[in-house]
């Protein structure tokens, strides 16, 4: 494998990673800041600042809350929705990242990676790929592994991902002709073939229910 070619191509795919990141927390930015806003002017409205804000926030909205109930928790969900934003972006972009590698026929970036992880953990803990191995704990471990590997960063997130979807409760570690490590490596792979293609869905659902709340902020009196 030529290192130039390796470099330039996670370089494109560091690229369309760093792209869609800022894209999706750029629009959850502007989305958030407008309707959180928004929303607390509202609800601030016919509330007594004198007699409950001057001494803190906290009365203040203690007096919201019992003023606006339904649409003080319709504020609550406004601001942690950044979290959701991040968390499904995030989800998004790896997939999108797996989806581009497996296209490109990429995936002689992978098996090198998974080999050299599972060679250094067969070697050290060689009981994890027996008989009545810890699925889960042969999981982590390999979570660790790519973790801990000096590899592209993205590289290292689309193989994590492939190894959380992994399975394997149906491998017979009795056979002894059965390679663990080789079962492994072709199921991360196969799972990453076998996805849908991203989609962003539940970035919009996210960000018209941010908008929804703040509909219904204004129209219910409660």
């Amino acid at each position: 494998m030529e290192l130039t070619g390796k470099v330039k191509y996670f370089a494109k795919v560091s690229g369309i990673g760093i792209s869609s990141f800022v894209k999706i927390n750029l629009l959850a930015a502007v989305s958030t800041v407008t309707v959180l806003i928004t929303a607390f002017i509202l609800l601030s409205r016919g509330i007594d600042v004198g007699h409950s804000g001057h001494v803190s926030a906290i009365p203040f909205l203690m007096a919201m809350f019992l003023s606006r109930p339904v649409g003080s928790v319709l504020l609550l969900f406004i601001v942690i929705s950044p979290y959701l934003f991040f968390m499904f972006g995030n989800k998004y972009i790896v997939s999108k990242i797996s989806n581009r590698i497996i296209k490109d026929n990429s995936e002689n970036y992978i098996y090198p990676m998974l080999d050299n992880v599972l060679a250094q953990l067969e070697k050290k803990q060689p009981d994890l790929f027996k008989k009545g191995a810890d699925y889960t704990l042969l999981q982590m471990k390999l979570l660790q592994g790519v973790k801990e590997g000096t590899e592209n960063k993205w590289l290292k997130r689309v193989i994590a991902f492939g190894i959380k979807k992994v399975k394997l409760d149906d491998v017979d570690f009795q056979n002894p002709n059965v390679s663990v490590a080789d079962i492994i490596k072709n199921k991360v792979v196969n799972g990453l073939q076998n996805m849908t293609e991203p989609s962003r869905n539940n970035i919009w659902i996210i960000l018209g229910l941010q908008w929804l709340s703040l509909l219904l902020i204004w129209l219910l009196p409660y």
